[in-house]
């Protein structure tokens, strides 16, 4: 599997999915737009880079905010009105 898009240098892309090396190698032979920037154009697809691909960020491991700094709020709810049939 790889990064997608795994690109050259320091700039890192904003979305990334993971493929397989099949899927990489069809886009590249179409010009995907992505690829013209990405460190696996034009390599084999058993290539493995130095260096690994950047890592993700695990979104289900954010700290949850410690329950003594969590402050409730009440809410004031209108009473519902009844309306008289007549």
């Amino acid at each position: 599997m790889r990064l997608c898009p795994s690109v050259e240098g320091s700039a890192s892309p904003l979305i990334t999915h993971r493929i397989g090396a099949d899927v990489c190698l069809a886009r590249q032979a179409t010009n995907f737009h992505k690829c013209h920037r990405c460190r696996y154009r034009g390599q084999a697809a058993d290539w493995v880079p130095d260096e690994p691909d950047l890592k993700t960020i695990n979104m289900q491991t954010a700290q949850d905010p410690n329950p003594n700094d969590v402050r409730k709020v009440v809410i004031p709810r209108p009473e519902p009105r009844v309306v008289a049939k007549g």
